[in-house]
């Protein structure tokens, strides 16, 4: 009787280190939740402390072309581009990431959760050229974002998949007491670097 108790713990003990080593190290699942209502599919994952992140593909005609990303993460940036890649490897198998021409990442100070590198780096780059008048600060932030590249670790995680990323347009601006900006909506030009 030992014996087939020790070899029950055995195969047990066996189980679970496969089990740590296939599923624990192949990392979280990638949720994919289609909404016939919105026509929209979002491709998620959750971080360490259970927030998500996620990529939003639309199924409407005047949205097709649009990705949207969304995190509530309280991860650093690296560690939640590290998650957007694995959503980016999953919606890939859906449809090629060539098939989308822009990415919407919201607001700035909110699109990578509490991470606010590259609103910190916007407010940085504004600095010297505050206060900018009302009526030039969407295209000046634009092109600030561009000409001192605050989105570089975006841009390279695209480039991974064959992508050139661009900002295009920044709406809503919000600058702090200083007039210095620091949010905005924020929209990129998606190409095929090809």
């Amino acid at each position: 009787m030992n014996k087939y108790i020790l070899a029950v713990i055995i195969a047990a003990v066996c189980s679970a280190a496969l089990y740590l080593v296939v599923v624990q190290r192949s990392g979280p699942t990638v949720s994919v939740r289609a909404d016939q209502r919105y026509k929209e599919t979002v491709y998620s994952l959750r971080d360490a402390d259970q927030k998500e992140v996620s990529f939003t593909t639309y199924q409407t005609e005047i949205n097709d072309w649009v990705l949207r990303w969304r995190s509530g993460s309280t991860l650093p940036l690296k560690e939640q581009l590290r998650l957007a890649a694995k959503l980016l490897d999953r919606v890939k198998q859906d449809r090629p990431l060539s098939s989308f021409k822009a990415l919407s990442i919201g607001r700035l100070v909110e699109a990578f959760g509490s991470d606010r590198t590259f609103s910190d780096r916007l407010t940085a780059a504004a600095k010297d050229l505050s206060p900018i008048p009302f009526a030039r600060q969407n295209n000046t932030v634009r092109d600030l974002a561009n000409s001192r590249m605050i989105y570089r670790e975006l841009k390279e995680l695209f480039q991974k998949y064959g992508l050139t990323l661009k900002v295009v347009a920044v709406e809503k601006v919000l600058v702090n007491e200083n007039g210095v900006p620091y949010d905005g909506i924020t929209w990129f030009s998606l190409a095929s670097d090809h």
